[in-house]
């Protein structure tokens, strides 16, 4: 189950098995009535705020906007199978990162077919162990995105990883992702080895 889709396992004719996303009836008039509700709260907010304070500098309407356009761009399944695609090759130098195969011939706009995943999510796993394994490969994977592919997913919780029954870590739902801009990636990467050196006035300077 997802908000915008149903997920179902299913079969094709020719033996595969897979799993179908369809997307929910009404998605896109819910999501404009969300959009509508939102854009006039915040409206409201940022009248009153600018009223009380005359430091009030803030666009809300601006992070509406670019939500909204995040969940719409979700929407589309083409694309989501397109960022399946670029995500997998983006980190395909690390060796254990897995997504699953699209499947284009009964795939649309609004149903997205990809291969049935064999493997377990984490509340599932049976030792400490492979908990750790699949753990670190997840963080290892999202730390190279931040900082060196600057793809993101941008959705990573545990409902949208898996261990595979091959060893490596799968990333599911592709829907919701971004991209970060190479000056920031290296702001990351600074951060995290200041951190590592507790050197805190780089990481400050960093900051700023």
């Amino acid at each position: 189950a997802a908000s915008l889709g149903q997920v179902y396992r299913a079969t094709t004719h020719d033996g595969l098995e897979v799993a179908v996303k369809v997307q929910r009836p009404g998605a896109v008039r819910a999501l404009a009535v969300d959009y509508a509700c939102f854009t006039l709260a915040l409206k409201a907010l940022e009248l009153k705020w600018r009223f009380s304070s005359s430091k009030f500098d803030f666009d809300l309407g601006t992070v509406v906007d670019g939500v909204a356009a995040d969940v719409l761009a979700e929407l589309d399944y083409r694309a989501e199978a397109r960022n399946n695609a670029r995500f997998r090759a983006s980190l395909a130098f690390l060796g254990f990162v897995a997504t699953p195969d699209a499947v284009p011939a009964y795939s649309t706009e609004r149903v997205l077919t990809t291969a049935w995943v064999r493997g377990r999510h984490l509340s599932a796993l049976d030792s400490v162990d492979d908990g750790l394994r699949m753990t670190r490969m997840a963080v290892e994977a999202c730390t190279a995105s931040l900082v060196l592919t600057g793809y993101v997913h941008a959705d990573p919780h545990e409902g949208n990883l898996m261990l595979g029954d091959d060893g490596r870590v799968v990333f599911l739902d592709f829907g919701l992702m971004s991209t970060v801009a190479p000056n920031i990636m290296e702001g990351f990467a600074t951060g995290i080895q200041a951190c590592l050196a507790e050197d805190y006035a780089t990481l400050a300077r960093v900051f700023v």
